[in-house]
């Protein structure tokens, strides 16, 4: 492959210097290609205390503490990186795979690339991506040819994955639906909305279910919430989260959000959240990205059509939490401007005062997380309200 890092175009590099300068893009591009520090969940508030369930994992030996902000959330170290030991015996696999096989998640089918013929049952084989970063060794499991055959299923068992963090997706905190993993990112975006019980709320791009959940948690359920995704496997995985969560009454919906007010009626909702596709530039850890300006151009026009949708579900005096995790220019003061400009938004001070200002003209209003300031995905959050 070509690209072996991070391989943006000039006019990309341009647009984020806008954003860091040189020195703090320089720290920006390090901090992506790890983990954030920490690893966070946030409680499942009416289920459990947050402080119970706090004495519940420590008495179990997790190192888990509370959040300095939200107290629905809790957080974990994360560890490393640890050495990682180069076998001669190679599974190679695809980014994403990379990414999560990096933080301890074992090795699956379908991310996998290519495998070594020295890799048997019982054999402890280096893990690596496309462009030779390693982030993993793992121990080949017995059914691994079967797996590769179907396409799916478990091919090696990860025994020391670059980064280490607690699984907690077995424990019966998780089974019972008394956790959710969420970035702390993604987190801010329910408690900048501020939802009242009683209200109409849709989430217009919802899956996997994250900020529908928790906006459900906020309201104690006494609200009309409505998911909306347009892909089938994305809906199922939506239902089934808030299923284990014991969120009953939410409506979801397979829907394409760009014509959500079309769909379900002009001026229904009270609250709308809008994190639309975007590129994604501050997800972490990246073992490598590839992206030009085009690709976010093409991604900010495309989040407009949203934003118009989103103006129009709402009622007069209604809020729009719009959000992404990119740090582009283009995909969020420019569409704020958009918004506020074109389509007649106006920006309010958000609940919360946490992270870093946005850029420019109403940067007092927005909320920008930096990967290499605060530790964590970057991300940007806005509160618009539509005039009455």
């Amino acid at each position: 492959m070509t690209c072996t890092t991070l391989c943006y175009d000039e006019q990309l590099l341009a647009e984020l210097r806008q954003v860091y300068g040189i020195h703090g893009l320089r720290a920006f591009f390090s901090a992506i290609q790890r983990p954030p520090t920490r690893y966070y969940i946030r409680v499942n508030v009416l289920k459990i205390d947050s402080g119970k369930l706090l004495d519940d994992m420590r008495s179990q030996g997790y190192m888990v503490y509370r959040d300095e902000f939200l107290e629905e959330a809790l957080w974990l170290p994360v560890r490393g990186p640890q050495r990682v030991r180069d076998t001669g015996c190679y599974i190679v696999v695809e980014k994403k795979a990379a990414e999560s096989i990096m933080m301890g998640a074992h090795v699956y089918a379908p991310g996998v690339r290519s495998i070594d013929d020295c890799a048997k049952p019982g054999v402890e084989a280096t893990v690596k991506a496309e462009n030779d970063v390693v982030v993993a060794n793992a121990i080949v499991v017995e059914e691994f040819l079967h797996s590769l055959r179907r396409g799916r299923g478990l091919v090696a068992e990860n025994v020391r994955p670059l980064y280490s963090v607690p699984s907690l997706r077995d424990t019966v905190w998780a089974r019972n639906g008394l956790i959710y993993e969420q970035s702390i990112s993604s987190m801010l975006v329910a408690r900048v909305l501020d939802p009242a019980p009683g209200s109409v709320i849709v989430d217009m791009c919802a899956a996997p279910g994250g900020k529908t959940g928790h906006v459900y948690e906020l309201v104690g359920g006494r609200a009309r919430i409505i998911a909306l995704d347009h892909s089938a496997s994305k809906t199922r995985r939506l239902v089934e989260n808030l299923k284990r969560l014991g969120h009953c009454g939410v409506e979801v919906i397979r829907l394409d959000s760009r014509y959500a007010d079309i769909r379900l009626g002009k001026g229904i909702a009270d609250y709308v959240i809008l994190d639309p596709p975007c590129t994604s530039l501050g997800v972490l850890p990246k073992v490598w990205d590839k992206k030009s300006y085009r690709d976010v151009r093409n991604s900010a026009l495309y989040q407009r059509q949203f934003l118009r949708a989103a103006y129009g579900l709402l009622k007069p005096g209604g809020v729009l939490v719009y959000s992404t995790c990119t740090v582009t220019l283009s995909e969020n003061e420019e569409n704020i401007q958009y918004a506020v400009e074109e389509l007649g938004f106006k920006p309010v001070m958000p609940p919360l005062r946490v992270f870093g200002k946005g850029v420019g003209t109403w940067a007092d209003y927005l909320i920008r997380v930096h990967p290499h300031v605060h530790g964590a995905t970057g991300y940007f959050v806005a509160r618009l309200v539509k005039p009455r």
